[in-house]
């Protein structure tokens, strides 16, 4: 499981954003856990949602989670500490489904999963653009 942090200003998610992230979960490849919504009021005070309660309400109106109750209060402490009014956040823990479907074979194979390493986005990013 990995818990994936998107901000934006506001308090709807830009649509395509959400059908790019129903795209992953149709094909398979992802499958989501659980959802919780974050919004820093103009006042200051930080209103949090759990999905169940407020999908349509920030544009995931649709979207499916198979599990729920996965993101945690220490999840949420890390976007209360930065969000600045006006803005919202979405908590996503899912599972990367493909990956458990390669590992699989690799076991029925007779081989295993020797290593699996999570680079972070912006290492990854800075390597992809040449910047090394």
């Amino acid at each position: 499981m990995e818990v994936l942090i998107l901000t934006f200003a506001g308090e709807r998610v830009d649509p395509l954003a959400v059908e790019a992230l129903r795209g992953v979960v149709d094909m398979g490849d992802v499958t989501l856990l659980d959802i919780v919504f974050a919004t820093r009021e103009p006042n200051g005070d930080l209103r949090v949602v759990e999905f169940d309660e407020g999908a349509d309400g920030f544009g995931f109106g649709g979207v499916e989670i198979a599990e729920g109750e996965l993101v945690n209060d220490e999840d949420i402490a890390v976007v209360a500490d930065t969000l600045p009014p006006g803005h919202s956040a979405v908590l996503i823990a899912y599972e990367n489904t493909w990956v458990r479907r390669v590992s699989e074979a690799i076991r029925d194979g007779g081989g295993q999963v020797a290593l699996h390493v999570l680079i972070p986005s912006e290492a990854a990013g800075d390597v992809l653009k040449g910047e090394s």
